[in-house]
């Protein structure tokens, strides 16, 4: 706590601008220090009761300082100088997405709150006032935040000592909002009215039978090039995934697969590449990867407002229907195919047995998936089958 004071300032003239100056209490390289502080009031053309009418509702937040901000030295590395390093450095081999993620977290949140900070003088405490002008955002948000602080320490500590060691057992984040952090997930009958609503539309037909019979993630379909349709073998190979219009690699190794392709997405497939000239299976008009935000935008909630398919309120993404498919292939077939299919990277299953093999279990089991949306006989959505 500062100790209380009463200052009147010094208040002059110097140049053509009127300055106030005052004592303030700053912690520097963790010492608290008495410092002088100049601040300009105006130009000289205010009269010498103005300017001190101006000044006087500084000198009244001094005089009652509460809290020790902090001042770095020169010699000292803040939070945001150790940032500006990292940005050149510590991010070579992060992905575009995980890179646009972090930097959110930076402006938003570290950069505001914590910037001026010495990074070895961080505490718990700094962390915990963060999260506390977070709560207005989801849980999941706030804890996302602190692990990339988390992260960036963990760089700091690795290349300067004293930065602190921090612990996420040590903080509290706060209980969740009713219905935060559960996924939106379409039901097998809403998926079905959506395949039958985008029959015969030219890339958004063989787009959401993707979609729906493989469980990929979007960024994977995006992807996705013509020779990773593997029509011999009816099967499509997992290699590549698609950000914001860029080309990554995948979410992990795991993803890096192949899945089987069913009688009907075959079909579309074949359809859909008929005068097909480019790389990619799916490109925008100026022949780019679409971005799986505009494809939400523009395209899936439209066609859940049509089908009155409620989403208001709610995180409604394409990957409602991975979690869609994962929840069929759990209830008719087990765990191992449902991660199998899935690609999930958890060294607990026992994945590496099915490796890029498709047996013939697996086979049947997505025939069977197919028939939930498309019928037994393998008929088009809408068809009565006869």
């Amino acid at each position: 706590m500062p100790r209380r004071r009463f200052q009147t300032g010094c208040l002059k003239l110097i140049g053509h601008s009127w300055t106030l100056l005052y004592w303030m209490d700053q912690v520097r390289d963790g010492v608290i220090q008495r410092v002088k502080v100049s601040k300009k009031i105006g130009g000289m053309e205010l009269s010498a009761r103005r300017a001190r009418a101006l000044a006087q509702p500084i000198l009244d937040e001094v005089n009652d300082q509460k809290d020790i901000p902090f001042k770095a030295s020169r010699n000292t590395l803040t939070l945001a100088a150790f940032i500006e390093q990292w940005r050149v450095s510590g991010t070579l081999d992060f992905k575009s997405s995980t890179k646009r993620a972090l930097e959110s977290s930076i402006r938003a949140h570290l950069i505001p709150m914590l910037g001026e900070i010495p990074i070895t003088l961080i505490t718990i405490k700094h962390v915990q006032d963060l999260i506390g002008t977070m709560l207005h955002r989801s849980r999941g948000t706030r804890e996302n935040v602190v692990d990339d602080l988390f992260r960036i320490l963990e760089e700091a500590r690795r290349l300067y000592p004293g930065v602190p060691a921090l612990k996420k057992r040590d903080l509290k984040f706060g209980l969740k909002k009713p219905g935060e952090g559960k996924p939106f997930v379409l039901s097998p009958a809403q998926v079905k009215k959506i395949l039958i609503a985008v029959t015969g539309r030219k890339i958004w037909d063989a787009f959401f039978t993707l979609l729906a019979l493989t469980g990929l993630r979007a960024s994977e379909i995006l992807g996705l090039s013509v020779e990773d349709v593997d029509f011999d073998n009816n099967q499509i190979h997992v290699r590549q995934a698609a950000w914001h219009g860029h080309i990554q690699t995948l979410k992990t190794e795991e993803s890096e697969n192949c899945v089987p392709m069913p009688p009907v997405l075959r079909e579309k497939l074949l359809k859909h590449l008929e005068g097909h000239s480019h790389q990619l299976l799916f490109v925008n008009r100026r022949g780019r990867p679409y971005s799986r935000n505009k494809v939400v935008s523009t395209v899936l909630h439209p066609l859940l407002d049509e089908l009155g398919i409620a989403h208001k309120g709610k995180r409604a993404g394409l990957h409602a229907f991975r979690h869609c498919l994962s929840s069929l292939l759990l209830q008719s077939t087990g765990v191992a195919v449902a991660q199998r299919q899935m690609r999930h990277a958890d060294p607990a299953t026992t994945l590496g047995f099915y490796g890029h093999v498709l047996d013939d279990n697996h086979r049947e089991a997505m025939d069977a998936i197919e028939s939930v949306f498309f019928g037994p006989s393998g008929s088009q959505p809408g068809s009565s089958g006869k």
